[in-house]
């Protein structure tokens, strides 16, 4: 299978900007309904969430595509399959929450606990997508004019890194294969 691009670029990565900025928007808004008891943030976490679930639904058609191409056993594929687990969980925990609200977009049941976690599930799964990308070198053509600039790295980086990278270790280095 092809990997999916646009003029010349990757497709995948323009694509994760919708489900990883809205899922959490999403959220952010639902918190404030629970806060406030506002429709108006019930109704904007509503909408949030579905733009999510499309956006997500296209990026991951793009993204497997991709997937399809790396080798098996190795550190990119155990990657890849931890980074679609999580976005794979986080949407159908999305869709789920939709459908609980389909006739009224506010709270119903655990609906503010299942966008935390689809948000969390994102925002860590994007964190192994980097990985992907910056350290394994997926889809990028080995140039980087700022690899000589030091990095500006917060409190806890490192011990964050490396309960990532603990996490990334139990993941299995081969994928569903296509016969």
């Amino acid at each position: 299978m092809p990997k999916a691009t646009l003029a010349g670029h990757p497709l995948h990565p323009m694509l994760i900007v919708a489900p990883a900025a809205l899922l959490p928007f999403g959220f952010i808004m639902d918190a404030m309904y629970r806060a406030t008891g506002k429709e108006s943030y019930a109704n904007a976490a509503y909408y949030s969430l579905t733009g999510a679930l499309l956006g997500g639904v296209a990026a991951g058609a793009a993204g497997a595509m991709d997937y399809l191409g790396i080798e098996e056993q190795t550190d990119t594929k155990r990657t890849a399959n931890l980074h679609a687990t999580l976005n794979g969980g986080a949407l159908a925990l999305t869709g789920i929450n939709l459908l609980t609200r389909r006739k009224k977009p506010n709270h119903q049941g655990g609906s503010l606990a299942m966008s935390a976690i689809a948000a969390l599930g994102v925002l860590i799964s994007g964190w192994f997508g980097g990985r992907m990308v910056y350290e394994q070198g997926m889809r990028v053509r080995n140039v980087s004019p700022v690899r000589h600039v030091p990095e500006a790295k917060l409190p806890g980086d490192e011990r964050m890194e490396h309960a990532m990278q603990r996490m990334e270790r139990i993941a299995p280095a081969a994928g569903p294969t296509l016969h």
